[in-house]
């Protein structure tokens, strides 16, 4: 055991100052371009302050390197930091849920990774991490923490026997091609673009448009908008190719082992015993396509913060596959076929809440149309499309029950299916509003618990007979639930 207190590599304090450096660089950016006038004084004052402050957050970083220990004793895991205040953690091993271990690029270049330790409840933080240690160390500290090696005198035999999966190259650029990475471009550039939004000549552009506006130069917008959004969708497919390349599943005894990355590489420790739910996600390119994404949605952390706080298990899988490779991996779950859906009168409701995001955009589309006819003809095309959302919603809501199994499956913009077991459940709320007991219709709701302390899974209109089924199934557990 590791009792005597360690410090982590002392790359630990370079990576704190360049984190506490990328925070200040905004600013430092900022006043550099637009605060400095015309002074000579003014500048050599902003350089030198500057040169200080960078110099501060040096030491700060070597301070914080050498605070920062830990130690395995008594069964907890002690971490004890800060360089003006002294801060003591003691996390029990039992609570841990995942153990995460990633090497960005600085950790790479010197062999070192980052080992993080999640626990129930934990919030969006991990409970501990180790920000450079060697490979070999988090190897090690991951089978001390781990509760399913308590017989680790066994685990050579045990271990030669694994179950593994690795993404393919054509499921991988399918990943890349049909993922949302164009959002994050686009989020990206217009978040850069609002923090200098008032220095842009946004305004001198705007009437330049409309003293100039014509066909061609509508077609002109046109042909840069696509380009852009084509250059954005290249962008997008790297980002997604970076993330998830070399992915790859292992399953050893009861744990699994998920790795991915080529520049920044992750690995991340799931326990079976502590998997929540399975999350199938379908958007809407690739439901056509016969494509899907597996999560696990686990007591702990994620491996990947950027899905709702949700572990990737199976990134690009065809959904036929599905069954095939939850049996292998995680054989609780099984992945039924819906026969229990939302009844035809409550298509309605779902197509008026399909168009409610509409309503408020007329009074806008009404004034510029009278601008841009254009504008009128978006209008006409919203209502219709804000329908069929409705309406695919409608098609997609459904449940079923397999023994200790709940299923329930619903739709915003992609198809989601959540596989539940009964005993993973936290509560489950039946709700029944003053319309919806008019129409004999209710919405059941179940909760697990996750990262954030609580995660709620939905499905709307259905009937209140199928909800009172729901209703009685989860009853004998004898647990939480509640009834509005």
């Amino acid at each position: 055991m590791m009792f005597e207190p360690r410090r982590m590599h002392p790359v630990a304090g370079l990576l704190s100052f360049l984190k506490q450096l990328k925070e200040l660089l905004l600013p430092l950016l900022f006043f550099l371009f637009f605060g400095t006038g015309d002074s000579d004084l003014f500048d050599r004052i902003f350089y030198i302050g500057a040169a200080v402050v960078i110099f501060l957050l040096l030491i700060f970083g070597v301070l914080h390197w050498y605070r920062y220990t830990y130690r395995i004793e008594e069964g907890e895991l002690r971490i004890e930091y800060g360089v003006l205040i002294r801060k003591k953690r003691f996390i029990p091993i039992e609570r841990i849920q995942t153990i995460d271990v990633s090497a960005g690029i600085i950790q790479r270049i010197f062999g070192l990774v980052k080992l993080q330790v999640e626990t129930a409840g934990g919030g969006m933080q991990a409970e501990a991490v180790l920000t450079a240690i060697k490979e070999e160390e988090a190897n090690r500290l991951r089978e001390l923490l781990s509760r399913s090696k308590n017989h680790q005198e066994d685990e050579t035999e045990t271990q030669q026997t694994k179950t593994t999966y690795q993404i393919t190259t054509k499921e991988l650029l399918v990943l890349a091609s049909t993922s949302g990475g164009i959002g994050i471009v686009i989020s990206g550039v217009l978040a850069f673009l609002s923090q200098f939004a008032e220095y842009l000549p946004f305004e001198k552009l705007y009437h330049t448009i409309e003293k100039y506006v014509s066909l061609s130069v509508l077609i002109y917008i046109i042909v840069l908008v696509a380009t852009f959004l084509l250059i954005a969708w290249f962008v997008g497919i790297l980002i997604m190719t970076l993330r998830y390349a070399n992915f790859r599943v292992e399953k050893r005894d009861d744990e699994l082992f998920i790795t991915r990355g080529l520049i920044e590489k992750r690995q991340s420790t799931i326990p079976l015993t502590r998997i929540q739910a399975i999350r199938i996600g379908e958007n809407l390119i690739r439901q056509p396509l016969g494509y899907s994404t597996v999560y696990i949605e686990s007591a702990g952390g994620s491996l990947d913060k950027g899905e709702d706080f949700s572990t990737v298990l199976f990134p690009l899988v065809k959904k036929s596959a599905i069954n095939h490779l939850l049996h292998q991996f995680v054989p609780d779950y099984q992945v039924p076929e819906i026969n229990n859906h939302a009844p035809k009168h409550a298509k309605w409701r779902y197509m008026i809440r399909g168009v409610l995001p509409i309503i408020p955009l007329i009074p806008t589309i009404i004034v510029f149309s009278y601008y841009v006819s254009l504008w009128g003809y978006v209008g006409m095309i919203l209502f219709p499309i804000g329908l069929l959302f409705g309406y695919s919603r409608f098609k997609v809501a459904g449940w079923k029950i397999d023994e200790n199994q709940l299923t329930l499956q619903y739709r915003f913009f992609s198809k989601v299916t959540v596989l539940q077991y009964k005993k993973r459940i936290q509560s489950l709320d039946l709700k029944q509003s003053y319309f919806q007991r008019n129409k004999e219709l209710g919405t059941v709701k179940t909760f697990i618990k996750s990262t954030m302390s609580g995660k709620g899974f939905e499905v709307k209109d259905l009937q209140i007979s199928d909800c009172r089924v729901i209703w009685d199934w989860y009853k004998e557990r004898g647990l939480k639930i509640s009834e509005e």
